[in-house]
């Protein structure tokens, strides 16, 4: 399952007949919160829209822009420097690190040499599975929490507390398709008019909303059973859980939500969960540990962030111009995905000891 390959869950297994009712937290509550839960969704989808409010478009536009910067092309950056600086991550995935570019690389060019035909299709992999992607890992973090509680989810409960998030997740690829507003990217451009080319009426997008909230009694089964067991859910799952259904909730009716600051939120919660990792796996913790870590990402993130390549191929440059662009921008983002979902599983040791802590 990607949520277990993700963030270092094992399959679920019995619950622990005893241990804590609360689970520890990882960042600690206050920053589990802000930057693994929905804190950081509310308090810049909060700034954005104060700013535009009194008048300071771009201001916003900035703040938008630099977030992007800092957290989108870093947290493509989290996955490479892991994957490529340690052999025994190189030796345990030789395919998935080395061999798959090869073949996303050719695909990309086959995408852009025909456009009509295999284009759409490579484009339509990365868009379905962003959406998919981004469910996963809320998965991954809902799991993570019972982890640490020692009393881990089994199977149905996992199953229960995956309903919100990927019929959420179907809601807005549904609704993003058929949005009236400008695209992600050229990718989802051209995904959009191939597939998706008539706009979806108002009363469509408030359907899509029923399912999402249907969904959400799972968790309320889930809540009620651990809660009878005397292993309650933890209150960092429902910030998870909450933080994905504003993402795509919101972008239902304001594609912007989900076109640009969806990214930057998905992108915050895996930078502070690699980043801990990574602290935790050094032998000395501090300060300068961790400021080197940002700095690593953060400058390999400026380089391959494929939001950049648009100041390159800006939009409606030319039809092939835009292809390229997709091609290349798909291709980040589905190795991105496939790296993503085979380094962090914990059948290695170390990513198991370090979440479990």
């Amino acid at each position: 399952m990607e949520a277990d390959a993700r963030l270092g869950i094992a399959p679920s297994a019995p619950l622990a007949a005893s241990g804590p009712a609360t689970a520890t937290p990882v960042l600690g509550a206050a920053w589990d919160f802000l930057l693994l839960g929905p804190g950081a969704t509310l308090l810049v989808s909060g700034a954005y829209l104060a700013l535009t409010a009194v008048g300071l478009g771009r201001a916003a536009a900035a703040l938008v822009g630099a977030l992007s910067l800092l957290a989108v092309g870093p947290h493509y950056a989290a996955t490479y420097r892991r994957a490529f600086t340690s052999l025994d991550v190189l030796r345990a995935h030789p395919v998935v690190t080395l061999v798959v570019p090869v073949f996303l690389v050719a695909a990309a060019v086959l995408a852009v040499r025909a456009p009509t035909t295999i284009g759409p299709f490579y484009f339509l992999a990365y868009v379905a599975w962003s959406g998919y992607h981004y469910s996963g890992q809320s998965l991954g973090l809902t799991m993570l929490f019972p982890l640490r509680q020692r009393a881990r989810l089994d199977p149905r409960e996992k199953r229960l507390l995956a309903l919100p998030l990927y019929v959420s997740w179907l809601a807005s690829l549904i609704g993003l398709a058929g949005a009236e507003a400008a695209a992600r990217n050229p990718a989802y451009q051209i995904v959009r008019e191939t597939f998706a080319p008539l706009m979806l009426p108002p009363w469509a997008l408030v359907a899509l909303v029923l399912p999402c909230l249907a969904s959400l009694l799972g968790v309320a089964v889930v809540a009620r059973e651990r809660r009878r067991r005397g292993v309650p859910l933890p209150l960092a799952c429902y910030g998870v859980i909450g933080a994905q259904m504003i993402w795509f909730g919101c972008g239902l009716f304001f594609p912007f939500f989900n076109i640009v600051l969806v990214p930057i939120f998905h992108s915050l919660q895996y930078l502070a969960l690699t980043g801990w990792h990574h602290a935790r796996g050094q032998r000395s913790r501090g300060l300068v540990v961790v400021a080197a870590y940002a700095g690593s990402v953060l400058l390999l993130g400026l380089v391959i962030n494929p939001g950049l390549i648009r100041i390159f191929v800006p939009g409606g440059a030319s039809p092939r111009a835009d292809v390229t662009a997709a091609a290349v921008i798909s291709a980040i983002n589905l190795h991105h995905f496939l790296m993503d979902g085979r380094i962090w599983r914990m059948r290695e040791a170390k990513v198991a000891r370090a979440f479990a802590a």
